[in-house]
């Protein structure tokens, strides 16, 4: 990729796109988006490959819109260069940590809308759970219920979250959720990349 010296990058799992595209410069700045498939987060070690390669120019200021993905995102995020905004994953980035971290103790497992309209790619084709019995044991175990985040950039999936519902063998609720802790998020997360000279 081809970037000018000094080139800000805003480097986002493809999780955001919408979200991203929707708050525009108002939360970006001059910061050029580059969006990474979210499946990636699926290989987490391709996902550190890609981000090293465009964290090779020392030229370049990256901002990591990323929660703790892959093997080395901390040790990309302490270079003089880079930031990542704060989160562990993008639920936790787009509710805020402490709403975040109370659904999760209320045992929720999170769907997002990107990754809702590929939830089959996600739970048949990369975890294998193609078993219906073997994939509502394996959420049974670990979750109380499910909750689609709702960003409000798209119309609720329905039909979708009701197959997802019929599959696991429990009801999916939707959140309304805003943009303002990711917008916030990114905000910070500027502010401290341009700390660095």
């Amino acid at each position: 990729m081809n970037t000018p010296a000094g080139e800000t990058l805003l480097v986002s799992c493809g999780i955001f796109r919408e979200e991203l595209a929707r708050l525009g410069p108002a939360a970006m700045g001059h910061a050029r988006p580059v969006f990474l498939d979210s499946m990636m987060h699926m290989r987490p070690g391709k996902l550190d490959e890609r981000l090293q390669g465009l964290a090779k120019d020392e030229d370049r200021r990256l901002l990591l819109v990323y929660g703790d993905c892959c093997p080395h995102m901390g040790e990309l995020a302490g270079r003089p260069n880079i930031r990542k905004v704060r989160g562990v994953n993008c639920c936790d980035i787009i509710l805020g940590h402490d709403a975040y971290r109370q659904l999760r103790r209320e045992g929720v497992f999170f769907f997002m809308p990107e990754w809702t309209k590929r939830w089959e790619e996600v739970f048949r084709i990369e975890l294998g759970l193609k078993d219906q019995s073997l994939a509502r044991e394996f959420m049974h175990e670990m979750h109380k219920r499910l909750m689609y985040l709702d960003t409000g950039l798209v119309e609720a999936p329905h039909k979708t979250l009701a197959d997802i519902g019929l599959f696991f063998d429990m009801p999916v609720e939707i959140q309304p959720v805003g943009l303002e802790q990711l917008e916030t998020g990114v905000l910070d997360g500027l502010r401290r990349l341009e700390q660095y000279d």
